[in-house]
């Protein structure tokens, strides 16, 4: 399968928290709400355009293989990113944000790392799940 539906999903996602980070930031505060709508349709009409998802057993083995693999290198970025983070609170890098954002700044870092690493896990019990499947048959 050449496109991803859950990239485009994610990346519609970061790209739109980023915008509305930098709009905030530079006291734009009605504009986030615009771009999130827009996100939110361009998602829906990007998805609509996909090529339509696999039925054949083999491929869809081979999918949830590759996109496992992709979530545990994520998961292990993410433990990069919190570590780095550590790193800079621990140099004094944060003076200048409130405790709370700091938790939470951590906070949010751990969840998507537990996230990557949990559909990591997820993935692979849906492949060994399928294994046990004959190939003609993929409805459970």
């Amino acid at each position: 399968m050449r496109y991803s539906r859950i990239i485009v999903l994610f990346s519609v996602s970061i790209a739109c928290v980023a915008i509305n980070f930098w709009l905030i930031t530079t006291g734009h505060y009605r504009l986030p709400l615009f771009v999130f709508l827009g996100c939110v349709l361009l998602i829906t009409f990007a998805l609509r355009r996909l090529p339509p998802v696999t039925t054949d057993t083999r491929q869809i083995r081979t999918i949830q293989l590759r996109a496992a693999s992709s979530f545990r290198r994520l998961g292990f970025m993410f433990v990069g990113g919190f570590v780095l983070g550590l790193v800079n609170l621990f140099s004094g890098g944060f003076k200048d944000l409130p405790t709370w954002a700091i938790v939470l700044l951590f906070c949010w870092s751990g969840f998507l790392t537990w996230g990557c690493f949990w559909y990591s896990r997820q993935y692979k019990r849906s492949i060994a799940e399928r294994a046990d499947i004959p190939s003609g048959d993929t409805k459970r």
